[in-house]
């Protein structure tokens, strides 16, 4: 009874600190910290925001954590980790696609040479023409996707 209508509803704990306010505090901070660690500061940005992203979805539950800060430096470190490993996936797929087109090249280029020593002199320039443009498709069909 002598407890007001307005106290019962009052929420439990601080009020949780509006995404926005954390927002432009704590981006610049987190860029910072992903340039530092990958040396790029367009790909830092681009992981920055994500992980920003990943935080509004779900801050109405972050901002109660103890130390949001810290949750979202770790979102930050672990999109960093998925960017890396995505990255040496890629490089390794096109180092791969990079080898098959120059064993290609090279046989191709072995067996022109070896046509021209076996025609006569007046028909090299056909047979180069030929197989250069043979060559060139193929290497462009071994390098398409």
């Amino acid at each position: 009874m002598g407890q007001d209508a307005g106290d019962r509803h009052a929420p439990a704990g601080p009020t949780p600190e509006p995404f926005e306010v954390f927002y432009l505090r704590e981006y610049p901070k987190v860029v910072g910290l992903l340039h530092g660690l990958l040396g790029s500061r367009l790909v830092a940005e681009e992981l920055a925001q994500e992980t920003f992203l990943v935080a509004y979805r779900d801050w109405d539950r972050i901002s109660r954590l103890d130390n949001p800060r810290a949750w979202v430096r770790k979102v930050a470190i672990n999109q960093r980790g998925s960017f890396l490993r995505a990255y040496l996936r890629q490089q390794t797929r096109e180092g791969h696609a990079v080898v098959q087109y120059e064993d290609d090249r090279i046989k191709l280029a072995d067996e022109v040479i070896s046509r021209l020593n076996r025609n006569k002199r007046d028909s090299r320039l056909a047979v180069a023409l030929r197989d250069y443009t043979i060559a060139s498709q193929a290497c462009r069909r071994a390098v398409s996707p």
